[in-house]
């Protein structure tokens, strides 16, 4: 199992890495997980803190996994694919004025339909991963808007098949140009 911890979800949450792992694992149905793992140290939970919050329902027997710790890790994945299609551009505006269509305007469409199964595949509900996706699209589209690039964005299908997401991860518009060309340079 790979486990991908965004540290701004625990800032968020107000968590440690933790009881974050704790959570998840729980509600992955993999607790047996942390004692497969033996670990070296002893995870610092606290149960109270995560109940207190509305993450966890303390049990006698076992704890339950609640719905405002849930709608963080598992947005259902309608959702997600709708909240990608309110970003992505539907047609752009070439250099030479004309119209370049980019992906279908129905989120059912045949032509979604390849990258909406690949994009899925990757996200594989977790939430936190999707979120890292949208914050990257808003990323390029305000650096190409910025560098009056828009015109060479990618299809749907080819942005989602090349992961051109990761390009874009970690990166401040601000402080980043698209130039002319086409290439993005960071300033130092």
């Amino acid at each position: 199992m790979v486990l991908e911890i965004d540290t701004d979800i625990l800032k968020k949450l107000g968590i440690s890495a933790d009881e974050y792992l704790y959570l998840y694992l729980s509600c992955k149905k993999a607790s047996d997980t942390l004692v497969d793992l033996d670990l070296k140290v002893d995870l610092q939970i606290d149960l109270e803190k995560l109940q207190t919050k509305g993450y966890l329902k303390i049990g006698e027997s076992h704890h339950t996994i609640r719905k405002e710790f849930l709608d963080l890790v598992q947005a259902p994945f309608s959702t997600m694919w709708s909240e990608l299609l309110s970003y992505f551009p539907l047609k752009v505006k070439t250099k030479d004025g004309s119209i370049r269509v980019l992906r279908a305007h129905d989120a059912d469409a045949k032509t979604n339909e390849k990258p909406r199964i690949k994009y899925e595949k990757y996200i594989n509900g977790d939430a936190s991963k999707h979120s890292q996706v949208i914050e990257a699209l808003k990323t390029e589209l305000e650096i190409r808007k910025k560098g009056d690039n828009l015109g060479y964005m990618q299809q749907l299908s080819t942005w989602v098949n090349n992961h051109t997401w990761e390009k874009y991860i970690g990166l401040d518009a601000e402080e980043t140009t698209d130039s002319p060309r086409g290439r993005i340079t960071r300033r130092l």
